[in-house]
């Protein structure tokens, strides 16, 4: 029993040993913080600038009869008067009606251009609840409130002021610099985003990278941890809705059958909510989790070092925080449940909508195939695609080359206390529609956001601080100092 007991302790250390020896091992993969010359950005003027856009209803409904023209028209003619400089320097394009193509042209025609991209629709947005109106554009307190604020107009501001700046720098790009303005991500980007991506296809316009909106710089992202951490999507899921219908007899109520059509249809969704699609380390996930790692507290990186041995714990603890569970896996919500016409009627009829945002690991055949076996029930007809198209999850952009390093550098310039980790942007955006262009289609939001306020993007009290502006707008201009003024590589 003795040596029995010395043999486990003996195995013990060792694998203790291993474990500490993995942990110790990790490098950091953050580049060095280098010096810079912050640009000159006035905070009350853009944060005014915002405001104003913030006060033009460009909403993007569900019905698309609902869009309200003017307010498109009339948000331009207001980007014109509040940006005159930036809109005499670049050359400025409607496409599809409501987006715009900006082309700020570079002095090296050999030099494959950038494009930055934002959207300038909103989701809709109840009045009731708010602290300001979500249209009235309120600055108050160096804060400004209203529904775009983050989502995406104040990336479109802090672009333009971005630019602006620059020309009154006098700097003159080498390579061609693209801005696309899409007016209808929140649906989709068929009719904007993806309409830039064929002119610009059709012009044979191969582009060097392109930069959307994405995660942001994010504190308190995991519990017990200060440290910031700067989320540079390289990927995002794809998106399918599945429509479950369920017809029955009807009849009185005074005599049910053991389950109604709702009842039925009730416990098919109760049944796939019960049966997530299995998770995953692997791939993007992977990616992020190996550049995360170096940046944690010992006992942290212990467990990340060694997900051969930790995997089980480490899924158990992502699957219980929503936001993490959404990277290890492609997530299933219930949204849409209809059925039922009056209390005393048996329902003959139940309709029921669960959206399911793709990880990478899976398609959209293997989502509805998981749909079916789980459901069992010969009686639910299922629709793959229903309300909207469905989409696989994006590509992979590449961590390597000038590209990623560029955006990289350029983040750490304005935001040093934050590592920059590659991850899986769980939303849609307008960046899909552009891998036709590039293989590299970067992600991210050059703001500081705390997890609550994840929330506020189409919720309640969306709102963003003038000094958040002014980082973000900074970021823009060192981006394209680096990636588009003299003696910068092609990423090619």
């Amino acid at each position: 029993m003795r040596r029995a007991l010395r043999g486990l302790g003996i195995a013990l250390l060792a694998l203790l040993a291993v474990l500490l020896t993995r942990a110790y091992a990790l490098n950091s993969q953050q580049l060095p913080v280098e010096a810079w010359s912050p640009i000159l950005i006035d905070s009350q003027r853009a944060a005014q600038r915002l405001s104003g856009a913030i006060r033009h209803r460009t909403v993007s409904y569900q019905d698309r009869a609902l869009l309200e023209a003017a307010e498109f028209e009339r948000l331009y003619r207001y980007l014109e008067k509040e940006y005159p400089e930036l809109h005499a320097a670049l050359e400025v394009e409607a496409v599809s009606d409501w987006s715009r193509l900006y082309r700020w042209r570079g002095r090296d025609p050999a030099l494959p251009p950038v494009l930055l991209a934002a959207h300038v629709d909103v989701v809709p947005a109840r009045e009731e609840g708010w602290t300001h109106p979500p249209f009235a554009g309120v600055v108050e307190n160096g804060v400004v409130w209203g529904r775009g604020a983050l989502d995406d107009k104040g990336s479109l501001v802090a672009i333009f002021e971005a630019i602006t700046a620059l020309l009154a720098a006098d700097f003159a790009p080498e390579r061609s610099v693209y801005v696309a303005l899409g007016h209808d991500e929140e649906q989709g980007g068929d009719a904007g985003a993806l309409a830039i991506a064929r002119l610009l296809e059709q012009r044979g316009v191969a582009l060097d990278w392109v930069l959307d909106e994405g995660a942001a710089v994010v504190e308190g992202y995991l519990p017990g941890v200060e440290q910031g951490f700067a989320l540079l999507g390289i990927a995002e899921k794809g998106s399918v809705s599945i429509g479950l219908e369920l017809d029955a007899p009807g009849g009185h109520s005074s005599a049910p059958p053991r389950h109604t059509a709702v009842g039925e249809l009730a416990e098919a969704l109760v049944a796939l909510e019960n049966s997530p699609l299995p998770g995953s380390f692997d791939g993007v996930t992977g990616t992020f989790l190996d550049a995360l790692a170096p940046e944690l507290p010992l006992p942290l990186r212990v467990v990340l070092a060694n997900r051969w041995l930790f995997a089980p714990a480490l899924e158990r603890f992502f699957s219980s925080m929503p936001p993490l569970d959404a990277m290890l896996r492609t997530t299933t919500a219930v949204t849409i449940f209809n059925g039922g016409v009056k209390n005393n009627v048996l329902p003959q009829h139940a309709r029921a909508v669960v959206n399911f945002r793709i990880h990478p690991n899976d398609r959209i055949e293997t989502v509805a195939e998981h749909v079916r076996r789980v459901v069992d029930n010969e009686a639910v007809r299922i629709e793959v695609g229903a309300a909207t198209p469905p989409r696989n999850p994006s590509g992979v952009s590449p961590l390597e080359g000038a590209a990623y390093t560029t955006l990289a550098k350029s983040i750490r310039c304005v935001f040093p206390e934050a590592a920059v980790l590659p991850f899986l942007v769980v939303g849609g955006t307008d960046g899909r529609h552009y891998a036709g262009l590039t293989s590299r289609v970067y992600r991210f939001l050059p703001f500081r956001i705390h997890p609550e306020a994840i929330e506020m993007l189409h919720g309640t009290d969306e709102r963003v601080g003038a000094g958040n502006l002014v980082h973000a707008a900074r970021f823009y201009a060192e981006l394209l100092r680096r990636a588009a003024g003299p003696a910068q590589p092609s990423s090619r």
